[in-house]
């Protein structure tokens, strides 16, 4: 490693004042050059020596700030090499100029990543539950006193810690698995970043436990609700969830529909081409994550009820469910309605009554694979049955 200084005209290259720049080598690589901001006559500057020629005390502190500067990247190129660091003659140049930095805490780490999430989701909803678990993250930081704790420190032990932290919250061990996601996602980008040198939490796991829940509507009970003459408020919120029982929407989906959405298939009859609302503002998964749906009859009938797509009630995730619970309540219903069990309701009609294979019922949902269907529904004895019969196997 070299450290050499040039001179440099401001404007002309004929000018009497002159700066003095610093360029660093590596390997014979060098850096851009950058300003010592000391600034001198032409004919002062002695390259071979590096020095500034003449006897005033002005020429003394030059040469003695060129002397500091030199002195002072040298120690920054050693402490590197005592840690087994890399160094490029940029990067060097950048921590000595203050563009880079030489060490991150774990609580700049977690800055840069949130900054990261905010540049690369749009979507509220996506930002909204980043943000939460970041917060969580950096309460857990707070409350054991790691705000400084230098990002080279950071282990295994720090997750487990984590682990146990949120265990004495009493929180749910599948919402503390999506947490460490996060962490590891932290320790990720800083190695992208090329703030550390290896992911201190590749090894890191902790698995979810599977509980899937597919509690869902059978036929008999979709006409039982349909049966029943509700109050007309009411009757909006029970529209809208059997709405979403012969589509397969999700709440949100369906009140952003549109007229636009909603046009004739490939057999000629009305189907709903809808792009997931949680994707279709995301800037990974341009046009991947639509709903291809051929429109149930009951489904038409209710847009026609309402005079069309775009008239269809309007509700808030929240008021949607709480209203759904009092109707169950006032009318005695045996069993649970909430905005998630009308989407179940559509993945087991398909999987189950109508035999529809899981990548279908994939594409209906507007997921790219058949991983998320189970989360949804599972095949059942009917389904077994249907298959059975369909291809005439005597068992």
């Amino acid at each position: 490693m070299r450290v050499l200084f040039r001179i440099r005209s401001q404007k002309a290259s004929k000018a009497t004042q002159v700066f003095i720049y610093c360029r660093i080598k590596v390997d014979g690589i060098h850096a851009n050059d950058f300003s010592t901001f000391i600034k001198i006559n032409r004919e002062q500057w002695d390259s071979k020596s590096q020095r500034v020629i003449g006897k005033s005390m002005d020429v003394a502190n030059h040469n003695l700030r060129l002397e500091q500067i030199r002195n002072d990247i040298n120690r920054l190129f050693l402490q590197h090499q005592a840690v087994d660091q890399e160094l490029t003659a940029q990067h060097l140049a950048n921590i000595y100029t203050g563009k880079a930095k030489i060490s991150y805490t774990l609580s700049e780490l977690v800055d840069l990543f949130e900054q990261h999430i905010k540049a690369s989701y749009d979507n509220k909803g996506t930002r909204r539950n980043y943000g939460t678990r970041i917060g969580n993250i950096r309460s857990f930081i707070s409350e054991k006193k790691l705000t400084n704790l230098p990002a080279e420190r950071i282990n295994l032990g720090l997750a487990d810690d984590f682990v146990r932290w949120m265990k004495a919250k009493q929180r749910d061990h599948n919402y503390i698995v999506r947490h460490t996601q996060i962490l590891k996602n932290i320790t990720e980008d800083a190695v992208r970043r090329e703030i550390l040198k290896i992911d201190p939490l590749a090894s890191f796991k902790l698995k979810k436990r599977q509980k899937t829940n597919t509690s869902h509507l059978t036929l008999a009970q979709l006409a039982e609700l349909e049966s029943i003459r509700f109050r007309p408020v009411m009757q909006e919120y029970v529209d809208l969830f059997l709405f979403s029982c012969y589509t397969g929407l999700h709440y949100k989906d369906a009140q952003t529909l549109t007229e636009q959405e909603i046009r004739p298939g490939p057999d000629g009859r009305l189907w709903m081409y809808k792009p997931r609302g949680k994707y279709a503002e995301s800037k990974f998964f341009n046009e991947e994550m639509i709903q291809i749906v051929p429109l149930h009859k009951k489904a038409l009938a209710i847009i026609e009820k309402y005079g069309g797509v775009s008239k269809l009630p309007k509700r808030s995730n929240a008021k949607f469910n709480s209203q759904l619970k009092q109707i169950v309540f006032e009318n005695e219903i045996s069993f649970p309605l909430t905005v998630m069990i009308a989407r179940k309701t559509f993945t087991d009609i398909m999987l189950n009554e109508l035999n529809v294979t899981e990548n279908t019922v994939a594409a209906m949902l507007g997921h790219c694979s058949t991983r998320h269907v189970h989360h949804y529904g599972k095949a059942d004895q009917r389904r077994v049955a249907n298959e059975m019969k369909q291809k005439n196997i005597d068992w």
